[in-house]
């Protein structure tokens, strides 16, 4: 116990280590620290592209409601994109082969020339419903939009990326939701992008 072997709670004995010196304990302690920040960052990408879509996916709404009330009447059914959504970009002179499976939950593409596929994200980003945050070249309106559409523990990170400082590491302890939930880079879910595509016209 004198040489941190071993530490012994009432009848509980537990293994610690052998003793190292300090040389190794160091190293040892720089690689943790390199996995932590990489593990950080990592986290740090993940709330981004969560936050981007969360911007996105609210402006859409947003937009889409103001359209509906100005035109008086929902849009025709034919003219609605349900999301998720690929779009396939190539040239008029490429032949496309298409297959769909029997239950049409398959579809085989075979291109005979080159061609590009764009997810709904990337899609919506440049339709500019992520205010600029995607590139960092965010204005001030287009900040207090995006700060309005996300939830305001994170407010402070949405500010980060919209100064484009997203590069560096970014730690900040976010405090308890107005509902009394904590949340983490680690607890963010899809789950409301499911809900707010359902709301989507």
């Amino acid at each position: 116990m004198a040489m941190n072997i071993i530490s012994k709670e009432k009848k509980e004995i537990k293994w610690i280590g052998l003793p190292t010196n300090s040389a190794q304990e160091c190293q040892n302690l720089e690689v943790e620290r390199q996995q932590r920040l990489e593990r950080i960052k990592q986290k740090q990408s993940q709330l981004q592209e969560f936050n981007l879509q969360q911007i996105t996916f609210k402006n859409l709404v947003q937009r889409n409601r103001q359209a509906e009330q100005q035109a008086r009447r929902p849009p025709p059914p034919i003219s609605v994109i349900h999301l998720p959504f690929i779009i396939v970009n190539t040239s008029r002179k490429t032949v496309i082969d298409c297959s769909i499976s029997n239950d049409k939950f398959e579809y085989l593409f075979n291109f005979d020339n080159m061609f590009e596929i764009h997810d709904d994200i990337e899609v919506l980003k440049r339709m500019g419903m992520a205010c600029g945050m995607e590139s960092g070249n965010c204005s001030a309106e287009d900040l207090k939009v995006a700060r309005s559409l996300i939830p305001k523990a994170l407010e402070p990170y949405v500010t980060e990326m919209a100064q484009g400082s997203i590069g560096r590491v970014f730690i900040t302890t976010i405090g308890s939701t107005s509902n009394g939930t904590r949340l983490s880079a680690s607890d963010l879910s899809i789950g409301e992008e499911e809900m707010l595509a359902s709301e989507l016209q």
